[in-house]
């Protein structure tokens, strides 16, 4: 079965479908503060995921010892500027009262 994407996004098929879509604004502009809390937390959880995955290459590689000092500086360099971003994101949600849900997401997320 094909999924296909529909223009007309003013009827819905069922109410899942209108539950999910009701959650994203209708002109695809964030206009509320909780849209944008939402849209900020998701970016937030997708870089500590990326950290993740990033540090397990990383613990992988080192018990392995096939990487080269060009690899090491690469992913120190990644990982660093994941640290940054993770940081921004933080601040960003501080000033959306959001700071409760960015520590939850980051806790759940390391482990």
């Amino acid at each position: 079965m094909a999924i296909g994407i529909r223009k007309d996004t003013s009827q819905y098929t069922s109410g899942s479908d209108a539950l999910h879509a009701s959650m994203f604004p209708e002109h695809g502009l964030l206009e509320t503060t909780e849209q944008i809390r939402r849209f900020e937390l998701l970016r937030l959880a997708f870089f500590v995921l990326k950290l993740r995955k990033l540090e397990q290459r990383i613990a992988d590689s080192q018990t392995s010892m096939e990487s080269s000092q060009e690899q090491k500086d690469e992913q120190g360099f990644r990982r660093n500027l994941l640290h940054h971003v993770i940081f921004q994101q933080v601040l960003t949600l501080i000033k959306l009262d959001g700071r409760g849900q960015a520590m939850q997401i980051i806790e759940a997320c390391q482990n």
